[in-house]
């Protein structure tokens, strides 16, 4: 497994020595907190100016060490999973240089395939059409998922390496011209859309916000938005990816140009992306939703601040994709154009946070109920994060 540095933040040092060789954190979960896996987090600087150090490593209670990554927003982040009412103690060490850990969580644009933004984690993968999607025309607004199994290293280089390999498809064109069935049978061999062993892609995203991507709706229409702009990776593993999305200019309403921005990050661990939205040119404010289609054979449920979907995706025997979003501070769901959302109220200065994505019914989560029922868990953990306190 590709594994990568904890590279060092662009924060002050401490001028002086210190004596210090290890600092303490106090981690806890809140009484109405959750059982799942979060990440700690605490400012780079804090403990970097504190022990004089250019580069740190995390240690828990048991002396275990705990793979860590400082984010480009100056956070030292690592994975914890703990009772709720429960705290633990971990120290971070001054390291002579950076440690490497397996990369969890990663991704990259993929401009040889029509401008994609793809990532993943050890459980799920994701992909968002870009500006070269959108030249062709192609109504392609939402998100797509990806398939994985479970514990998998990296697997989306893998799934688009002979997709967009020319050769393979000039080889492609030539069976074709001797053979058509033959030709079929070699895309089969390599295709992204069948699993293989490591994963697919087998969710149909098409004119609608597919897993979970924020709209604007108005007289109960949604107004969705093209593919992205320009986008910006701001974290790349080991376990944290985020990417910044800005998008052209549009008309809303009175609103000439309207600019929308996302930072979208995903965690190890973590079923749901983190996305935070906000408009440049807002006059007003306007309701704004987040969702899953639903299609035939596709199920409901919900929660407060969150609506899960089943889809019975592509193909003959693909399983079932559970989506979910969760929206806190939201209103009740509702129905709106064939989709299933949650809404809230967005004034022009706001920025929305969301968290989108999905399960495989073949892996962790086999119903939509139990799925549902992880949804409310991170509801509760979004609402009582876990607390990291420097002790003296």
């Amino acid at each position: 497994m590709k594994k990568i540095k904890l590279i060092m933040a662009l924060v002050p040092l401490l001028g002086a020595c210190t004596t210090k060789n290890s600092i303490e954190l106090i981690v806890s979960n809140p009484a109405g907190g959750a059982a799942v896996e979060q990440m700690a987090s605490v400012p780079a600087a804090a403990v970097l100016d504190g022990l004089g150090a250019g580069y740190v490593y995390v240690l828990d209670a048991s002396g275990s060490e705990v793979p860590s990554q400082i984010t480009h927003d100056g956070q030292l982040i690592f994975p914890v999973r703990m009772a709720p009412g429960s705290e633990a103690s971990y120290t971070v060490h001054a390291a002579d240089s950076a440690h490497e850990y397996d990369v969890v969580t990663c991704g990259r644009p993929y401009p040889e395939r029509a401008d994609d933004i793809a990532w993943e984690n050890e459980r799920v993968g994701f992909r968002i059409y870009g500006p070269a999607t959108q030249r062709k025309g192609e109504r392609a607004f939402g998100y797509d998922i990806f398939f994985k199994h479970l514990n998998n290293e990296p697997i989306l280089p893998v799934l688009y390496k002979d997709e967009t390999d020319p050769a393979v498809w000039a080889r492609v064109d030539s069976l074709r011209a001797i053979d058509p069935k033959l030709a079929q049978e070699y895309i089969d061999s390599f295709s992204y859309h069948i699993d293989h062993g490591l994963g697919m892609d087998c969710y149909a995203v098409g004119p609608t916000l597919g897993d979970g991507v924020a709209a604007f709706v108005e007289n109960d229409s949604i107004l969705f938005a093209w593919c992205y702009d320009t986008v910006e990776v701001l974290d790349n593993g080991p376990l944290r990816f985020t990417a910044r999305l800005d998008f052209a200019p549009r008309a809303l309403g009175a609103d000439s140009a309207v600019v929308e921005h996302r930072v979208i990050s995903l965690d190890r661990g973590s079923y749901l992306n983190r996305q935070q939205t906000w408009f440049d040119g807002l006059g007003t404010s306007r309701l704004i939703c987040a969702g899953m289609p639903v299609r035939e054979g596709g199920e409901t449920t919900g929660g407060p601040a969150y609506v899960a979907v089943s889809d019975l995706t592509q193909g003959p025997d693909n399983g079932k994709a559970l989506l979910g979003v969760v929206m806190p501070g939201s209103e009740d769901a509702a129905f709106i154009q064939n989709h299933y959302t949650v809404v809230k109220e967005m004034a022009p200065a706001d920025t929305l946070t969301h968290y989108w994505g999905f399960a495989w019914d073949r892996e962790d989560f086999g119903t939509l109920d139990s799925w549902g029922a992880h949804l409310g868990e991170v509801s509760r953990a979004i609402a009582n994060p876990v607390e990291v306190t420097i002790k003296n």
